[in-house]
Parts: structure tokens; C-alpha cells; sequence
């Protein structure tokens, strides 16, 4: 019972199991074998069809590229901070170098996705024109490489790299706007990077396994031409290729991709041709990294009344400019460092000054040598004559203003026809108070007013002709000290309405002259008016001839310092005069010392206690005469003739005093360059010479 009972029970004994089980494994074995064959099919194709796409965007990319950019590079014209080929400043080269083959663009950059409608070039500052308007600026460009690199496991693979310059992002001097393009570095680089770098992103990767034979260009001259272009790759130096790729408007690209997958070989090949857009933008922007610009061409003008304007056109690659400039013989002075102003007015100059101006260009390599510029101020400056006055005409001079290194203001010239207001003095060139001064009009004395305004006018005259000649005193910046007066004389104090005259003063002139200025009133005829201290006394008694009450007379003043009144009428009294105070001596050396006058026709000197006759000319030309003398042949005789150096260019017809009155002294130059001292009115009995002053020139 027991024996059929385990005959019974279901299952597989030792023998059957070792006959079914290799079958079993047979065909587990077989099934994983079709699975696996499934799947590594499955992963190849999935691999090659990943192959294909990045084949096909690595052309995709270089199409865009292409047609956007504006020409084929043989070397990289631009390098930022670490983008190098080897993470340094090894240049990309089209063929050849440690690069190998690489497609070089130059491409402009945009303030924008160039392929938005917005966008629009990021154009270089001042270059030539500011910010404001930049459309005729040259655009700024960077680079786009195409390159193989092969990385730390041996695998070869296409990369595409923008190559900024260092400043690209500089819109204080360099770019009017931030271009959207960002500079990219190796990913290598790049990761091992903690803090900030130029580099704001990583290359982008293209394609694996690309070897430098199955990566190869080749450039056209036209979009359908089929000769190839072969100096852009075979020529062995550098410029030589640019040289050529500046005619290649088009390039065919191969790319050859193999890989491995699931121990499969895999590979992909496409072509390409693709050309610019703009096939005549090869020159655009192709420099970027700034030399040093040229000079600039400096030009000047000289504006009423002394001050000059240098000025230069744009230097196209500068970004700022200095100005440097100097006066005669004196140091450099700086006008402005660094800016991008184009123009500078030097303003502390005064007439007959040598001006010279020097100007640097300067950008991001450098500075460029001097832009340079001279010039004379002219001694005179003419005036612009109002209300009808014109020039007489020669030989008498034409009417005009200057102030010389002594700081004095000069009118000299004849004019006739107006009324009223001759001219107006610039400011600068102006009395801090009204001044008056006895002229010569029409064979009379007259009486000339220059107002604190500037405007000068014609008190008392005729209009048939007036001279100028001789007028001078200190602008309002001079400081006088007031004598001390004497007899009840004091200073004019005007009636309502009245112009607000200079009240009586002394002063040293930059030339060491004294200057009297001032309208005085109030004494009596005959009586001291004022004492002037050691330092401004004359070396021996003087007349001045000056207006009183509208009329010609004069007042004297001593070797004391004693001025005193001399036909003085009731109202008022001009003290306007200039002299070298005592110890200049008398000697040969005639611009630092008295020289004797050598007098003909009969003159000679007075005697006395009055001035010898002489002349001197002081450091800023003006030529002073001095003396009294008496027993000419006649009143027009011919007084004495001046050397050369010593006299005006145009003939000066100055006011002198004579026996008490007004009369009329000619200075006429002679061919030779000498003068005469005529005095065409005047009598024998006396006739003074302490008023004739005029600039000696040329």
C-alpha cells in the first residue's frame, strides 16, 4: 500500500531534470541574445540618428554664420582674455598653426538677436561721430571660429567660439551700446574657474568625432563659381591668405562625423555651401583692435581781441584727446587730458604773443604724436567803427586797440565823418571808471571820452577828421592809490545822469611807468593840486597836456612830486599821463635808458629845471619822448629824426602842449624805417614833448 501510494506523487526526477534544464538554458540564452541584438540595433540607430542631427545643426550653425558675417578671416583679428586657442593668446588660423583647419568670421555685432526686428548695430564710439549720432560710425565686429579640438580622452570635436575684445562691453569709451553677443571659452577652461572671468559662457559643442581630415573648407569668389579660391588655404603666410579672402564671398564646408555605439561604428557625412549676404562687406569693421591713432591736424583763429581757438577735425580711431598748449617762450599748460572735446580757446594771451598749441589723439593702444599749431596775435586788432566813423586813410593809421605785456590799453588811428560814438572797447580792454583825454581834431584840440561800457565817444571835435593817437590808460583790473590833494582839489563828483568818471590815482604799469589816471575838480589855477611819493616823481619838471572844462591846457608836475594846475578853468581837470619815474639813466642803450634827442632846424633844449629832450622805449615797444624845447626856425620845422626801431609803422598824429596851448605833432616814417618829429602846429616859444607816446613797430 505504502509502495503505490509513492508512486503516485507528481514531479521531475534527478535524470529528467538533467535532460531538460540545457534546454532551458539553450533557450533563455536565446531569447536574451535576440533582446540584446534588439537593443544594441536600437542604440545605434538612436546614436546615428543623434549623429545626423548634430551634423546637420553643426551646417545649420556655419550657414547662419556665414550669411550674417561680413568676411572670411585667415587669423583671428580680435583676442579676449583667455580665448585663445589653448586657453591663452595662441591666434586661430584658417589652415595650418596650432589650430589646424578653422572657419574664421568677422561678424558685426548687434544690440540684439540679429535675427530680431529691433536689432541693429552696436556702432564704435567716436568713431568718427559721438553716440548721439553714430550711423556713419564703423560698426564694431567680433569673431566666430569654427574649430576641432580634441579633448582629454582623445576624442576630436567641432566647436564654435565667439571671440570678443577685451573692451567690447566698454560704452564709456569704446561701443555706444552693449552688444548681445557674449564672449565663450573651452568648457575646460571654463570649469575650472571659481570666480569671475571675461568669458561669460562655454563653447558650444558641436559634433564628436570629427578628425582633422574630415573637416575641410574650401572658399569661391562667387556664389556660382566653381574655381576654388586656392591662395585662401595655400598660401604660407597669413596676410597673404587674408589678402585673398577678402575676394572669397562664399566657402564649402565637408564634415565627417564617426563615432561608436553599442560597439557599432557609426558615421555621418554633409556638405555645405553657403554664402554672405552681403558679398561687398568684406571691409566693414575688419580691424577692431585699435592702433594708435594719427595726429591730428590742428587749425587756430584769433577772435576780438587776444583770445585764440584751436580746433581739430576727428581722428577717426581716437576716443579722447589732449590739449597742451604754451605762450612764447613759457612752459606747457594744460587744457584738458583725455576728452573727447575737439576744440580749446586760450584766453590769457594778450597781443603780439606767440601762441603754440600741441594736441594728442588717443584710444586704447596709445597716443599719437603731436598735432601741432602756431600763432602770432596781431598787435592791433581793428576796431568796428559805429555811428558813420570811418577810416581816414593813409598814411595815417586805421583805427584799432591793443594792450601790451605791460598791461597798457592803446588806441592808435585817424578817423572822420561820424558823430558820437566811435567804437565799443571789448571787456578786458575797458577803464574800471570813465576816463578823458585832449586829442587832435581837424587842426584843433578836441576831447575824447572812453567810458567804463567800452564805448568811446567824441565829446568835443570835428567830425572833418579826429585822431586817436596817443590815448592809453589802465584797464579795470589796475589798482591805483589816490594822492594827496592839496588847494580844494578833489575828484569830480558827477551830476545826476552824469557818466561815473575815474577818480584820481597812481600806479606802477607792468613796464615799470607811471600811470596817472583821474578827474579832478574844485581848486584854483595856479594852485598844487596833489603830491605824488618818491618812486612815482618825475626826474625833472613836465608838461601834460589835458582838458579843462571841454578846452586844451595843461598841468605840471616836478621833480617832488608837485602837481600843479596851469590855465585851469572852473570845472574840471583830466590827469590822464604816463611817465618813467626818476633814475632811469641816460645812456646809449635807448629800451633801458634815456637817449638824447639830436635836434635840427634851430630847436633846442628849453634849460632850466625842465626835461631834457630824449626818448626811450620800454619792454613792451611803447616809445616815450621827453623835454621842452624852444627857437625851431619855424613852428613846422623839423624837430629830430628817430632810428629805426623806434618808430610806428603808420604815421601818429599826437597832441602836445605849446605855450600854453594845444598843438598837433606829427611822428611820419621815413623808407628807411626812421621817423620825423614834425610839429605841424605849434609855436617856437615852447613846445613840450612829454606827451608823445606811441608802440614802435617793425
Amino acid at each position: 500500500m505504502r509502495l503505490l501510494k509513492k508512486r503516485s506523487e507528481k514531479g521531475f526526477t534527478l535524470i529528467e531534470l538533467l535532460v531538460i534544464a540545457p534546454i532551458v538554458i539553450l533557450t533563455i540564452g536565446a531569447f536574451l541574445t535576440v533582446i540584446i541584438s534588439m537593443t544594441g540595433e536600437v542604440l545605434a540607430s538612436r546614436a546615428s540618428n543623434n549623429l545626423s542631427y548634430n551634423v546637420q545643426d553643426a551646417l545649420n550653425h556655419i550657414e547662419q554664420d556665414v550669411k550674417m558675417s561680413n568676411g572670411f578671416l585667415a587669423t583671428n583679428n580680435v583676442m579676449g582674455t583667455n580665448q585663445g586657442y589653448n586657453d591663452d593668446s595662441t591666434a586661430f588660423t584658417n589652415v595650418g598653426g596650432a589650430s589646424g583647419t578653422s572657419l574664421i568670421l568677422n561678424m558685426v555685432a548687434t544690440t540684439t538677436n540679429p535675427v530680431s526686428t529691433s536689432s541693429s548695430y552696436v556702432y564704435l564710439k567716436n568713431k568718427p561721430n559721438d553716440c548721439s549720432a553714430p550711423q556713419n560710425n564703423i560698426p564694431f565686429s567680433y569673431n566666430i571660429v569654427y574649430f576641432l579640438k580634441t579633448n582629454a580622452s582623445g576624442v576630436s570635436s567641432l566647436y564654435r567660439r565667439i571671440i570678443m575684445p577685451t573692451n567690447y562691453n566698454d560704452t564709456t569709451n569704446t561701443v555706444c551700446s552693449t552688444p548681445w553677443q557674449q564672449p565663450s571659452c573651452s568648457p575646460t577652461y571654463m570649469d575650472a574657474q571659481s570666480g569671475s572671468v571675461f568669458c561669460k559662457t562655454k563653447d558650444t559643442l558641436l559634433v564628436d568625432g570629427v578628425t582633422a581630415a574630415n573637416f575641410s573648407l574650401q572658399y569661391f569668389n562667387g556664389e556660382a563659381t566653381t574655381t576654388v579660391n586656392g591662395p585662401a588655404t595655400t598660401a604660407p603666410l597669413a596676410t597673404d591668405r587674408n589678402t585673398a579672402l577678402q575676394s572669397a564671398t562664399t566657402v564649402g564646408v565637408s564634415i565627417d562625423a564617426q563615432q561608436t555605439a553599442a560597439g557599432r561604428p557609426i558615421e555621418r557625412a554633409a556638405i555645405l555651401r553657403v554664402s554672405r549676404l552681403d558679398s561687398n562687406a568684406s571691409g566693414i569693421a575688419t580691424i577692431t583692435s585699435d592702433t594708435a591713432p594719427a595726429s591730428p591736424k590742428v587749425s587756430s583763429s584769433t577772435s576780438e581781441p587776444t583770445n585764440v581757438t584751436f580746433s581739430w577735425p576727428k581722428v577717426t580711431t581716437a576716443t579722447g584727446y589732449t590739449f597742451e598748449y604754451k605762450i612764447n617762450s613759457g612752459g606747457w599748460n594744460t587744457g584738458f587730458t583725455n576728452q573727447t572735446t575737439q576744440t580749446f580757446t586760450v584766453t590769457n594771451a594778450t597781443h603780439q604773443d606767440v601762441v603754440n598749441a600741441r594736441v594728442t589723439a588717443i584710444n586704447s593702444a596709445g597716443n599719437s604724436g603731436y598735432g601741432t599749431s602756431s600763432v602770432t596775435i596781431p598787435l592791433w586788432t581793428s576796431f568796428a567803427l559805429q555811428n558813420s566813423w570811418t577810416d581816414y586813410s593813409p598814411p595815417f593809421a586805421s583805427a584799432a586797440y591793443t594792450k601790451t605785456s605791460g598791461g597798457v590799453i592803446f588806441l592808435k588811428g585817424m578817423i572822420r565823418s561820424g558823430s558820437g560814438t566811435v567804437a565799443t572797447l571789448p571787456v578786458g580792454y575797458r577803464p574800471a571808471m570813465s576816463v578823458m583825454f585832449e586829442t587832435s581834431s581837424n587842426q584843433a584840440g578836441s576831447r575824447i571820452d572812453v567810458r567804463s561800457d567800452g564805448t568811446i565817444n567824441l565829446a568835443v571835435g570835428s567830425n572833418a577828421w579826429v585822431s586817436l593817437d596817443g590815448i592809453e590808460f589802465m584797464p579795470a583790473s589796475a589798482t591805483f592809490t589816490t594822492p594827496a590833494f592839496a588847494s580844494g582839489w578833489g575828484n569830480y563828483s558827477p551830476a545826476s545822469g552824469d557818466p561815473q568818471w575815474q577818480g584820481a590815482g597812481y600806479a606802477l604799469d607792468g613796464a615799470g611807468r607811471v600811470q596817472l589816471t583821474g578827474l579832478i575838480r574844485n581848486g584854483a589855477d595856479n594852485s598844487a593840486m596833489f603830491n605824488l611819493p618818491a618812486g612815482y616823481r618825475p626826474d625833472a619838471y613836465m608838461h601834460v597836456l589835458n582838458n579843462t572844462g571841454g578846452s586844451p591846457t595843461h598841468y605840471s608836475i616836478d621833480s617832488s612830486g608837485n602837481g600843479q594846475a596851469k590855465g585851469f578853468g572852473t570845472s574840471y581837470l583830466s590827469l590822464q599821463e604816463m611817465f618813467y619815474p626818476a633814475g632811469r639813466a641816460t645812456g646809449a642803450s635807448c629800451s633801458t635808458q634815456w637817449c638824447n634827442l639830436t635836434m635840427i632846424n634851430g630847436w633846442k633844449f628849453y634849460g632850466g629845471l625842465y626835461s631834457t629832450p630824449q626818448y626811450t622805449k620800454g619792454l613792451d615797444n611803447i616809445v616815450l619822448l621827453k623835454g621842452l624845447i624852444n627857437g625851431g626856425s619855424s613852428a613846422g620845422a623839423q624837430i629830430a629824426i628817430l632810428p629805426a626801431g623806434y618808430c610806428p609803422t603808420e604815421s601818429s598824429l599826437q597832441a602836445a602842449a605849446s605855450n600854453g596851448v594845444w598843438s598837433r605833432m606829427d611822428i611820419t616814417r621815413n623808407g628807411d624805417g626812421t621817423c620825423n618829429i614834425i610839429p605841424s602846429a605849434g609855436s617856437t616859444a615852447w613846445i613840450s614833448l612829454d606827451e608823445i607816446r606811441y608802440i614802435a613797430e617793425p
